[in-house]
């Protein structure tokens, strides 16, 4: 039997609301948008099938409505301005010292938009390789690998420019 929406919207409320929120990098506009993506979803909720993977099926909804958000303000947002999003603070609580703030954000801007998407699924959105697949359209082996791909290269940037940072600091 299908998942009751309330259900959906209880567990999965937290997910989405981190994946918008890195994205968007505003408390207004996700509260906005989660809002808007759990109004589309239930609108949808009855075409939802009975084995597929709600989490995937709401990030993706996410996705395609943070996309629509930037589409709608493109002549006073910047492309340059999309791939520079700050992180939400809780994720900057995790960090003590600010030099590792700043090498971790300078690490995820030199990462392609997808591959900052990946992270974004990954750690934000807390989805598995399996459901990250679904909402790209790719295997989740190519996840797998790809994910294991970033790692290493975010600890060696990671890694550099902390070097840097403790020569000049």
């Amino acid at each position: 039997m299908k998942e009751p929406f309330i259900d959906l919207y209880d567990q999965y409320f937290d997910d989405v609301y981190r994946y918008v929120y890195y994205k968007v990098g505003s408390k207004w506009d996700a509260d906005d948008l989660v809002s808007e993506v759990f109004r589309k979803a239930f609108e949808r909720h009855s075409t939802l099938r009975e084995n597929s993977n709600s989490k995937a099926w709401l990030i993706t909804i996410a996705h395609n409505t943070v996309v629509d958000f930037y589409r709608k303000k493109k002549s006073t947002v910047s492309i340059e301005q999309l791939h520079n999003l700050e992180e939400p603070g809780a994720f900057e609580e995790q960090f003590e010292l600010d030099d590792n703030l700043e090498c971790v954000k300078s690490s995820l801007a030199n990462l392609s938009p997808e591959d900052r998407e990946i992270v974004n699924l990954r750690y934000f959105a807390d989805l598995k390789n399996r459901e990250i697949g679904e909402v790209l359209k790719k295997s989740e082996e190519a996840i797998k690998t790809k994910v294991f791909r970033l790692l290493k290269k975010l600890s060696v940037l990671v890694t550099k420019c902390l070097e840097g940072a403790n020569k000049h600091g």
